[in-house]
């Protein structure tokens, strides 16, 4: 059981800076195994081009696509090391999907990041022909938009929505000049257009033949069952198994980025509160503007980093367990089973909080909130506190938890 309704998400191409990350992972030691992987599979020291550019190399999707993905990956792992809590979903935007996936135990880092280089090629290639551009629009109808791309748009010069951003904000991609003609019929509707500085037109038709080499490039890995669901950008739903992830990675090629969609299915299945782990909040400025219930924190801004700290620190997750297992009422009288099965746990949870307060080293989070759960569960149990019960009580500890911050909000 979960006992957070979380949600991780993680950004795409255009989240990208000169010292990205640098904040957060400079003093996290994983962070410099992660670049060291990548250096030894990339060819070129990549923590470099993250920290120090130039820009416009760490911009060229061959590079971005990568460098993205390892920072967001290291903001994962400290994720998990300093607030551990197993999410319902994970989702990215676009490229963000394949953090997300690594994230879940779908594709190993490694693979990944091989993965991404080879996309972010094929990619260029397929932009080379200079055919293509992308426009974000603000302040135009969803249906406006729409019926605009289809009517300018042909089968050899398409124009399309390519993200479903939010409510406020639409990309449109394709042929330049099907595209220049939408761009300018909206602006006499009063929209406001931004040409976006992309190499090519994604997530459009015209990016079909980097869909057809991704699809014979993605057949030399190994694709692992999901440790939480993930959301497909293309259908805005958690992937049903292996294989349709891998028809979904290609479909996203040429298909629109439904974030929007993706927003209100986890709203609509309990999330309340989501973290975007990676450069940048583009996210959580579009969650703000999708008006979900989701409370969106980013990793990239020191007083998110300071919040999220507080309101998940696992100093007050074990207070408030050992609480529950010293006053939960007991109905066991076999001296054996109460002592191993009560006292034993109990003193573990008293361990675990004085380590949690002395500043210790800790194990990651993520293990001591198993090894938390495992200890009340089992008080539970060997209390003889019947499973209706035992649930309630953990979805209240959940509740507590996020009780003792709802004032900060």
């Amino acid at each position: 059981m979960n006992l957070n309704r979380m949600a991780l998400v993680f950004p795409g191409q255009g989240s990208q800076y000169a010292g990205m990350g640098a904040a957060w992972h400079s003093d996290f030691t994983e962070a410099d195994h992660l670049f060291e992987e990548a250096a030894d599979i990339l060819g070129y020291d990549l923590k470099a081009l993250c920290m120090a550019g130039p820009i416009t190399q760490l911009s060229r999707t061959s590079y971005t696509q990568p460098a993205l993905l390892t920072i967001s990956v290291i903001a994962f792992r400290r994720y998990m090391h300093e607030i551990g809590i197993i999410p319902e979903f994970s989702a990215g935007h676009s490229l963000g999907e394949y953090s997300a996936l690594v994230s879940s135990g779908v594709l190993s880092f490694g693979d990944a990041l091989r993965l991404v280089q080879e996309r972010g090629r094929f990619m260029e290639a397929a932009a080379e022909a200079g055919l293509g551009s992308m426009i974000a629009i603000r302040g135009a109808e969803l249906n406006v938009v729409e019926e605009f791309c289809r009517l300018h748009s042909t089968v050899d010069q398409p124009a399309v929505i390519a993200c479903y951003n939010s409510p406020n904000q639409y990309v449109v991609s394709g042929h330049h000049a099907s595209v220049a003609v939408v761009a300018g019929k909206l602006e006499q509707r009063g929209a406001q257009i931004t040409r976006l500085q992309v190499s090519g037109p994604f997530h459009s038709p015209l990016m079909q033949h980097a869909a057809d080499r991704l699809a014979i490039e993605l057949q030399k890995y190994t694709f692992h069952e999901a440790q939480w669901p993930v959301i497909s950008n293309v259908t805005a739903q958690p992937y049903s198994d292996v294989d349709s992830i891998r028809q979904g990675l290609i479909l996203q090629m040429t298909h629109p980025v439904r974030w929007i969609q993706t927003m209100q299915y986890m709203a609509n299945h309990g999330v309340k509160q989501s973290i975007e782990l990676g450069p940048r909040t583009v996210l959580k400025n579009l969650a703000k503007e999708i008006n979900t219930t989701i409370e969106v924190l980013s990793l990239d801004r020191d007083l998110d980093r300071v919040e999220l700290e507080r309101r998940f620190s696992i100093r007050d997750w074990v207070a408030l367990s050992l609480s529950l297992a010293v006053s939960t009422p007991n109905a066991n009288w076999n001296e054996d089973e109460y002592l191993k099965g009560v006292i034993l746990p109990v003193r573990r949870l008293e361990e675990l909080l004085r380590n949690s307060e002395s500043g210790s080293s800790p194990p990651p989070a993520s293990e001591q909130r198993q090894e938390i759960l495992g200890c009340i569960r089992l008080v539970l149990q060997t209390k003889q506190v019947s499973e209706g019960e035992q649930k309630v009580m953990l979805e209240q500890l959940r509740r507590d938890q996020d009780g003792a911050v709802s004032n900060f909000n």
